[in-house]
């Protein structure tokens, strides 16, 4: 049988969370084995908080389970087992990670990962600071990360996609549709460049209870959480929580005293559960993180620290192109013993390039 269907089945076992379908596992010694054992032998497994009055129903979920497979092969979705080394790591750190994972579009987990998370009825503040902190970041090369709902979480998404970020929608339900379904278009943009995860399969409706598992995955791929705008009831703050749990860093913006979704925010950084957050910067300067400077960037740098000679060549070159030593000899006035030296250093600086025939040119 196809390992994988053992994987989805596992992952959907009646009754069991992925702590206990994790404990099952390691306590029966293989996936093959937790469908072929005798579910009377589980009950030998004392450290288990399984309730098997119902049974595990694992016949059924084998055959679910094909389905699924069938399902997520015609659609072009990749699974991702917790026990894979292309399971996404910082999720796999947390001890409640799902068992799979479903990916549609361009996904790829391990970057550096930010979410961004807050109120579905954002205001105009909330935006521009939704817009404002992604654009800071965009040097960074990061990859955005929300849940695809309504408010900050678009906000979110669609300043990725502004500054060419790549940018993962994380579902509270199964790849098959889409809620809320006014996002389905943004949903396409998003998989050009980042894309679609979820731990349910197909079928499953996006279900109140949905959302703070879905919330959980969200900050469990994030080494930085930011919380925009929020009320103190707000899914948001579970995602913040969770975020603390896992030992990741947080973020929140600050505001008004008086505006209810402001009050999350301000009670996360009131009670140091949150860093206080004004623009990327903040998160950048936390983080310890450095911009890797384009070639372009670094040959500005050397350009401007360059010697009043060494800026003369230099201008030979930009205006000549490639010339031979005696030709750009004579053009600086220079005798060649000094031509040598500076041609050395501007080498060295990785400026210049050898030719054959005793001939220059800028990189």
């Amino acid at each position: 049988m196809d390992e994988r269907i053992y994987q989805i089945a596992l992952s959907i076992l009646n009754g069991l969370g992925p702590i206990t379908a994790k404990q099952l596992l390691n306590a029966v010694g293989s996936l093959e084995g937790v469908f072929k054992e005798k579910e009377s032998n589980f009950r030998h497994f004392h450290d288990l908080r399984i309730d098997f009055s119902k049974g595990l129903n694992r016949e059924a979920c084998l055959i679910r389970a094909e389905q699924e497979l069938d399902f997520i092969e015609k659609n072009n979705i990749q699974l991702y087992y917790f026990q894979d080394p292309n399971y996404p790591q910082l999720l796999k750190q947390c001890v409640d990670a799902p068992i799979v994972l479903y990916t549609m579009g361009m996904v790829h987990f391990n970057q550096k990962n930010v979410s961004i998370v807050g109120t579905r009825k954002s205001t105009s503040y909330g935006k521009i600071m939704t817009d404002n902190l992604v654009r800071d970041l965009a040097p960074h090369q990061v990859q955005i990360i929300s849940g695809l709902a309504h408010g900050i979480d678009k906000a979110a998404h669609e300043a990725a996609i502004h500054n060419n970020l790549s940018t993962i929608g994380v579902l509270g339900h199964g790849l098959d549709t889409m809620y809320p379904a006014a996002h389905r278009q943004l949903a396409r943009r998003m998989m050009e460049n980042g894309g679609l995860v979820t731990e349910f399969i197909s079928g499953t409706i996006g279900e109140p209870s949905n959302f703070p598992k879905r919330n959980r995955i969200v900050a469990g791929l994030s080494e930085a959480t930011v919380v925009v705008e929020s009320s103190e009831m707000g899914g948001s703050m579970i995602t913040a929580n969770l975020a603390n749990d896992y030992n990741r860093e947080v973020f929140a913006f600050p505001g008004n005293a008086n505006k209810e979704y402001s009050s999350g925010c301000n009670n996360l950084i009131k009670r140091s559960r949150a860093h206080l957050i004004t623009e990327g910067n903040d998160l950048v300067g936390v983080l310890g993180w450095k911009r890797k400077e384009s070639k372009e960037e670094i040959k500005q740098e050397l350009l401007e620290d360059l010697s009043e000679t060494e800026s003369q060549l230099v201008s030979l070159f930009m205006e000549r192109g490639d010339i031979d030593f005696d030709t750009l000899a004579q053009a600086a006035n220079m005798d060649s013993s000094n031509v040598s030296v500076h041609l050395f250093n501007l080498e060295m600086k990785g400026l210049i390039k050898t030719l054959p025939g005793k001939r220059y040119t800028l990189l």
